[in-house]
């Protein structure tokens, strides 16, 4: 897939090629968290700790932890407000669609997420942090929300509208990963993904 430019990586650089600093950035917790999401889509979930995210901001480890309690803490905080950003696009794009178009639209939109955002998608999709945060797996649960609404135009409801979402967020993993690690790449997956969400639509006629 030839996904579009993404507004949040075409910020400037510096002299020398790297990344430029935000010296003059007063930090608060939300400038910390909005450039800890753009240091995801850049350098990935696994290069994200405080010293780097600092030097990203042109300033020191310990100025951050004035604002973040720790790294856990920042990547909690990173975790929720991706699933908040997700939930928000698929409600906005399924907003006055229903059955099939619905379905493709925010199929399509959220395999563009994933394109454009894959330090993002790689937070929203690790493993949950476990048991003994009630809000984060409600969050998580949270993010069927928006498939479950636009399977009531199909006549779903309750358990059956739950696992109908369920294969629609397993078929769109799947696919987006495949097609991330260049397993795809001889394929034209425009017409794959097409052919696969319409397939999910034609078997949601029959789950009532």
């Amino acid at each position: 897939m030839a996904a579009g430019p993404d507004p949040s990586q075409t910020g400037p650089r510096s002299r020398n090629g790297g990344r430029s600093s935000a010296r003059s950035t007063k930090l608060s917790r939300d400038v910390i968290v909005n450039a800890a999401l753009n240091f995801l889509d850049r350098e990935g979930w696994d290069a994200l700790t405080i010293n780097a995210l600092a030097n990203h901001l042109g300033t020191k480890g310990p100025s951050l932890y004035n604002h973040v309690h720790s790294l856990e803490d920042l990547r909690r905080t990173v975790r929720m407000r991706v699933i908040g950003d997700i939930i928000e696009m698929l409600n906005t794009v399924g907003q006055g669609r229903t059955r099939d178009d619905a379905v493709m639209v925010m199929a399509g939109a959220y395999r563009s997420y994933a394109h454009h955002h894959p330090g993002r998608y790689s937070a929203f999709t690790r493993m949950p942090f476990g048991d003994d945060d009630p809000e984060y797996t409600a969050a998580t649960k949270d993010a069927a929300a928006p498939v479950i609404a636009v399977l009531a135009s199909f006549g779903l409801e309750g358990e059956q509208a739950f696992y109908a979402a369920l294969e629609f967020w397993s078929a769109m993993h799947g696919f987006v990963l495949l097609e991330m690690t260049g397993v795809m790449d001889d394929v034209d997956t425009d017409a794959v993904f097409s052919d696969m969400v319409l397939r999910l639509t034609a078997g949601l006629e029959h789950r009532r």
